[in-house]
């Protein structure tokens, strides 16, 4: 498909939301558990690379990424999630796909490092469910169910420029919009005299929000070897966003839907910040390093703080191996493999243990024609524990991404 068509099919489908599932138990609490890539590139790299300028793939993590942008380019994917929860008595395993989000960007003055992209990718999931079988003297055996659905995305349009002595600035207008549903349900045996019931929560988000992003110039003149030939230092910053939040309290009884409660709030979403540095080596190898802080213990619902999160951490640790000969011309001189690690500190603290995640990458790209790929990226991450009657979670994350370049518009002389 011809990237012009592409362009007009984005532009319908901007306005839609991507909600996506599979998540985890402890995507219960606040908005959910976070997305920080869309592509199988930067899923394998670690998720991050703030101080990553890419000529031939797209990042929306840091907005002066494009500067370097040489074609128009395209890129969407699908992502499959695997999560094995386990606690002391038992265990259980769900997957699901999800359609990962999409992005696409092109230069306007490639000498002055001005590029223009947009996109809608996910930014959070709920996703769990999660049934407690017990008796009672009075009302006998019932189950107790809580479940959860739903989630936030993220539309954005935003430029890049590049400075005097090759400084890098891009900057981005960010919507978030999404629906989030609660589900508690008590179902009692046939021979109870008690009637099974459930609530609903609805929670109905939108706000805005700007992403500001800076790439250093190339410091890699500072070593005196041209065995690093590429050193850059790269920052991000989110700003904070108020979100607009309806909510509706639906009550399922035997007579039927009740809305016991209806109202509007604000959610207040904190400021996002990150560096990172990246580094290209003669021999084809790229490392990239990040950090990502969100001072979580600030987010709020109504004006009230949720004790059970805390601030978000995370670190990252990328490789990528490409053919440094631009000369290359067979397949296998084409492919890269990637591989990665993180460590984070994630939002959640549930009865006094926080929970923490590591996580491994690894991926590949494989060429089809000029500057197209087909990338793959693979996750295993562990987290939680089972003490204090908490579950432990292992999961696996497979991301397949198309990225599509094409010469858009040409410069003529005059």
């Amino acid at each position: 498909m011809k990237i012009k068509k592409i362009i007009l099919l984005l532009i319908f489908l901007l306005p839609l939301e991507i909600i996506p599932s599979g998540g985890s138990i402890y995507s219960r609490f606040g908005l959910g558990d976070f997305y920080y890539s869309f592509t199988a590139r930067r899923l394998a790299l670690g998720e991050l690379g703030i101080a990553t300028t890419d000529i031939d793939y797209l990042n929306y993590l840091n907005p002066a990424s494009w500067n370097k942008m040489r074609l128009s380019r395209f890129e969407t994917g699908i992502l499959t999630h695997g999560n094995d929860i386990s606690s002391n008595t038992g265990s259980v395993f769900h997957v699901q796909t999800i359609f990962s989000g999409m992005m696409f960007g092109f230069p306007i003055d490639r000498e002055l490092g001005w590029s223009f992209a947009s996109g809608i990718v996910p930014y959070s999931n709920v996703n769990y469910d999660v049934l407690y079988p017990d008796t009672d003297p009075i009302g006998g055996s019932f189950i107790s169910e809580y479940k959860g659905d739903g989630g936030l995305s993220k539309s954005f349009i935003g430029f890049s420029i590049r400075l005097p002595l090759e400084f890098a600035i891009g900057a981005s207008f960010d919507y978030y919009t999404g629906k989030t549903e609660h589900i508690s349900s008590v179902s009692f045996g046939p021979e109870s005299e008690l009637i099974s019931s459930s609530f609903t929560k609805n929670y109905s988000y939108n706000g805005l929000g700007f992403t500001f992003g800076l790439i250093s110039a190339n410091f890699s003149s500072i070593f005196g070897t041209d065995f690093i030939k590429d050193l850059r230092l790269g920052v991000i910053y989110s700003t904070k966003s108020q979100l607009n939040t309806d909510t509706t309290v639906v009550a399922t009884t035997l007579i039927g839907d009740i809305e016991t409660q209806t109202g509007s709030l604000k959610t207040h979403l904190p400021a996002r910040f990150g560096a990172g540095l990246s580094l290209i080596l003669s021999n084809g190898i790229f490392i990239s390093a990040d950090y990502l802080h969100q001072p979580m213990s600030q987010f709020m619902v109504g004006g009230k703080k949720l004790n059970v999160i805390r601030d978000l951490d995370k670190y990252s640790l990328g490789i990528e191996y490409r053919n440094p000969d631009p000369r290359s011309q067979t397949f296998w001189e084409q492919v890269m493999l990637r591989g990665g690690l993180s460590y984070e500190q994630t939002q959640y603290v549930i009865n006094g243990k926080g929970i923490d995640q590591l996580s491994f990458y690894t991926g590949f790209s494989l060429p089809l024609g000029f500057d197209n790929t087909i990338d793959v990226g693979f996750q295993y991450g562990k987290r939680g524990t089972k003490e204090n009657n908490l579950l432990s979670e292992n999961f696996y994350k497979i991301s397949l991404t198309l990225s599509i370049g094409e010469l858009w518009f040409l410069q003529t002389e005059r």
